[in-house]
């Protein structure tokens, strides 16, 4: 069955992803300076409201280090497995470097990007 994540669990993974990459949490003007993005689309990440350009919603990828599908699936804007959630709590908890290929097949990035 397939679902899609709340904006608690949205705005929880985001928060886990930061952590992963960075070692800490960003607030919402932290992540849009990180990303280079305007406010607003942080902001509309956080509600689960689609972002337009797809270039912005690569660079938010980028900056959380996963790939933009995956991007899609935490954001609620596509539908996800219900046994895939788990997992991504799971390799949201990994180190960057150490990402498993169950996690790299999900589309955690291995490597930090700048």
């Amino acid at each position: 069955m397939n679902i899609r994540l709340s904006r608690h669990e949205t705005n929880e993974l985001i928060l886990r992803l930061e952590e992963r990459k960075y070692g800490r949490r960003f607030n919402s003007m932290e992540l849009a300076q990180k990303a280079d993005l305007p406010l607003d689309d942080i902001n509309r990440l956080e509600k689960q409201l689609p972002i337009e350009d797809p270039q912005a919603v690569e660079r938010l990828a980028k900056i959380l280090g996963v790939s933009s599908d995956l991007l899609a699936r935490i954001a609620g804007w596509q539908e996800i497995p219900m046994e895939q959630v788990n997992q991504i709590y799971q390799c949201a908890s990994e180190p960057i470097g150490e990402s498993s290929p169950d996690c790299l097949r999900l589309g955690m990035r291995p490597t930090p990007w700048a």
